[in-house]
């Protein structure tokens, strides 16, 4: 840091391998990768499957320090300080070796950092649960001036932990863990009319209708309504052009009795190589030169065959799991690359009772992609169309903020082919332009957007370029208020604003944050 401001760089942190806005490094910039390069730089990544002891001597990013306390007055909360190198597959060894404590929430995947997941916070699923940065209870790093600093006050924090590394180098970052408790997963592929029901029959396409009954799709309804509103983790997949959906919700227990490590080594192997394949496969030539309807329906095919609950399992199978483990369900997702936009729905109040959110925007967004694939000649969703409910956020920044009752994390993902094929981006827009325009009950329209850390700036959000339109108006009130908190830690840590931008920021954040 001391030689970037000498020689004005810029320096721009990396974790892993998951981001598709312009968030990371650019031409002229002192990149830091926080793990490295052969390991960021090479698919398949072994790491899901190769023993990576954590070594604090080696490196002091690769460390995690359990408190020796709990948090005072709790008996079920403990901080823990790790370093931004250790990655969620370190992390998940450690919690299972402790077993005594665990992440309360997280993403699905194991390679990426804790560092890279926490800076454009990012989330997990559950309505009970925030982002990854609401946990946060203190931020280390290296600021402009090359000196190491902390921030531990909860007003600054909630700038300060998710703040897409215009704060500084971090190094540590203190969490607030829970006491590990165990997943009971039962995994199911219902219709994907039962899964998420329709708002009326006729949104279900003619290749997905089948004859469900009045009372069918009631006691469908109520099932998903419980589940996305009282269960503590909620997951739903359309594969597409798939007639059955995946639903993956669960609640935990405390009691420990019959709990395995899940997947079994065996599983973890099969699903690290079967990603590792499809990214060859869909890598290829001859695959990339089949139409675009036949490679989506060998990938979707593919996915639901290797999912839970397999072809000679019991329908309805019971999972019995360390949390962790849950949240960690898929192992090589990185070994297949694709396409994502991901936007975060405010959950509306419920009409006849405002404490309580209202699904049915859930069951419109969900049910608009579907028609939209439908009603294209082409196939731009290659892949998957994904939704997770959860809870809204404290962080200033946060796509999820203001969120009280609830929000609707929903993305979809594609091919790169489909990209090559000039499928995917008209698309994106189409499913874009559909998720912005819900309303609440209210008539004014619902303050709708883009996971920081996917796709969206290439989109007109709102019939404006995404850049302005976040900076006008869904972040309107946020950034100056953003500014204003980074503003106040540089005041008793010697730098300002200004520093900020002339030594962590890129062209994105120049427009966006400090123009």
């Amino acid at each position: 840091m001391k030689y970037a401001k000498a020689n004005n760089y810029r320096v721009r942190c990396a974790g892993y391998r998951h981001s598709w806005s312009p968030t990371f490094s650019e031409d002229r910039q002192i990149l830091v990768s926080l793990l490295n390069l052969k390991q960021v730089d090479t698919l398949p990544d072994p790491s899901s499957i190769l023993p990576t002891p954590l070594s604090n001597k080696d490196n002091e990013l690769k460390s995690i320090e359990l408190a020796a306390e709990n948090v005072q007055g709790t008996t079920n909360k403990r901080w823990v300080r790790i370093g931004v190198a250790v990655t969620n597959e370190d992390f998940r060894r450690w919690a299972l070796e402790n077993g005594a404590w665990a992440m309360p929430v997280d993403v699905v995947l194991v390679e990426v950092t804790c560092g890279g997941v926490n800076a454009p916070i990012c989330h997990g699923a559950g309505r009970r649960y925030k982002t990854l940065s609401d946990y946060v209870r203190m931020m280390e790093y290296v600021d402009a001036n090359g000196e190491f600093r902390q921030v531990s006050d909860p007003a600054q924090l909630k700038a300060a932990a998710g703040c897409f590394g215009l704060l500084g180098v971090v190094t540590h970052i203190t969490f607030e863990l829970e006491s590990m408790t165990y997943a009971l997963m039962e995994p199911r592929k219902p219709d994907i009319s039962l899964a998420i029901p329709p708002l009326k029959r006729e949104d279900v396409p003619l290749a997905l209708q089948k004859a469900w009954t009045d009372k069918q799709l009631s006691d469908a309804l109520a099932d998903f309504e419980n589940r996305a509103e009282n269960h503590e983790y909620s997951e739903w997949f359309w594969f597409t052009y798939q007639s059955s959906a995946w639903v993956n919700t669960w609640n935990s227990t405390t009691d420990p009795k019959g709990t395995f490590d899940y997947p079994i080594p065996a599983q973890v192997f099969v699903q690290w190589l079967s990603g590792w394949i499809m990214g060859i496969i869909t890598s290829t030539k001859f695959f990339n030169a089949l139409p675009g309807y036949w490679q989506t329906q060998f990938i979707a095919t593919a996915a639901m065959i290797v999912l839970p609950p397999l072809a000679f399992e019991k329908p309805n199978p019971t999972i019995k799991t360390y949390k962790t483990d849950a949240l960690h369900f898929r192992r090589g997702i990185q070994n297949m690359r694709v396409r994502d936009i991901e936007f975060q729905i405010p959950l509306p109040p419920l009409a006849s009772d405002p404490s309580k959110p209202d699904f049915t925007v859930v069951r419109r967004a969900w049910w608009d992609v579907i028609n939209l694939v439908y009603n294209r000649e082409d196939s731009p969703m290659r892949f998957v169309l994904e939704l997770r409910i959860m809870n809204g956020s404290d962080m200033i920044m946060a796509a999820q903020r203001g969120n009280d009752l609830g929000t609707a994390s929903i993305e979809v993902l594609t091919l790169p082919d489909s990209v090559t094929d000039h499928e995917w981006d008209p698309f994106i827009q189409e499913v874009t332009d559909k998720w912005m325009s819900y309303t609440g009950a209210d008539g004014k329209p619902l303050n709708v957007r883009p996971h920081w850390a996917k796709e969206w700036v290439s989109l007109k959000l709102g019939g404006k370029d995404a850049v302005d339109y976040l900076k006008t108006v869904a972040y309107k009130d946020a950034i100056p208020e953003f500014r204003t908190a980074l503003e106040g830690i540089g005041a008793n840590q010697g730098w300002t604003l200004a520093d900020l931008k002339a030594r962590f920021s890129n062209e994105l954040w120049d427009k966006l944050i400090f123009s």
